[in-house]
């Protein structure tokens, strides 16, 4: 048996193909998706075990902040996106040695904190309620749970097409375009600076044309955003909301979204999610999935219930 840097194995679809083979009817993994999840991986850090006759019977996927763009507390911070040992090779010590090479990455580099997912380029916002079996292994290792993310789910009848009403008519909600890009980063670095804003740049700097976000205005400003995610959209520019669409016909995805500080208590953060909502309506989806959510009876009111439910777990990295 032989543990390998992931930087070392070529054969990267072994990864998602071992996944797969157990979790593909319930999170099925792509070769695009996981492309796209990885592109930020440290894979110097993260490791692939293989036995004796050169299969791949484990892996463990973690990430360290590297990036020129600052975000709060991340520089320290790791993340273990993504973390899986064959069913017939568990309870053999691989998991727990596969978890201290990271942790040991981890305290060399003066990290603080471990997270089971959260990380830029997710898979997960947290340990799926699905594996829910795994928490006491991981809590046994010294996690610990705070609370539980959602994702809520909302299924369209496409025979009948039943717009949400807004309750705004002063505030003029569209489609966005290119025009609006450096408004529109302005107003999310204005309001939510970090990740929200990291990803907008990233958004526009990989070939996006703004059809992705709808916002709201007033007085000529942009007063509240959402970003869509359409069954159409590229992968490169895939929401987290569309992680699981290869389960869905035509999945559409909202998220994040909000409301510009000044502009809150109005409605308007119901009118964005509705106005949202018609867009992919009018986009025929099979299903809209708004990921990583507290906010469940807000929700509700749309028609979303819960999808899937996230825990989430951390590790303090002691010297």
């Amino acid at each position: 048996m032989k543990y390998i840097i992931l930087q070392d194995y070529k054969e990267k679809k072994n990864l998602y193909d071992l996944w797969n083979s157990e979790y593909q009817n319930i999170y099925p993994i792509s070769k695009e998706l996981f492309e796209k999840n990885i592109a930020n991986a440290s894979l110097e850090y993260s490791y692939v075990v293989i036995d004796d006759y050169n299969n791949l019977i484990a892996f463990i996927i973690c990430k360290f902040w590297n990036d020129e763009y600052s975000i709060d507390t991340y520089d320290e911070n790791c993340w273990i996106s993504l973390f899986y040992v064959k069913k017939t090779n568990r309870k053999s010590g691989i998991g727990t040695k596969l978890l201290n090479l990271i942790e040991d990455a981890a305290r060399k580099k003066g990290k603080k904190y471990l997270y089971l997912g959260r990380d830029y380029l997710n898979f997960f916002p947290g340990l799926p309620v699905d594996f829910v079996v795994n928490r006491p292994w991981f809590e046994r290792r010294g996690f610990i749970k705070s609370y539980d993310t959602y994702d809520v789910i909302k299924s369209m009848n496409l025979s009948v097409k039943n717009k949400l009403i807004l309750k705004n008519t002063n505030i003029e909600y569209r489609i966005s375009t290119l025009e609006d890009k450096e408004n529109l980063i302005a107003f999310i670095q204005r309001n939510w600076p970090g990740r929200w804003t990291k990803e907008t740049i990233d958004y526009f700097e990989n070939g996006g044309t703004g059809e992705e976000y709808v916002i709201g205005i007033s007085d000529c400003n942009i007063c509240a955003f959402a970003k869509v995610g359409l069954p159409t959209t590229k992968t490169l520019l895939t929401s987290y909301s569309l992680t699981w669409r290869n389960r869905f016909r035509a999945l559409g995805g909202i998220g994040p979204l909000g409301v510009d500080t000044s502009y809150r208590n109005k409605n308007i953060g119901y009118d964005i999610v509705a106005y949202a909502t018609n867009v992919l309506i009018d986009n025929h989806v099979s299903n809209i999935i708004i990921d990583w959510t507290g906010l469940l009876e807000f929700y509700r009111l749309f028609g979303y219930e819960v999808f899937k439910s996230y825990t989430y777990m951390t590790k303090e990295i002691k010297k």
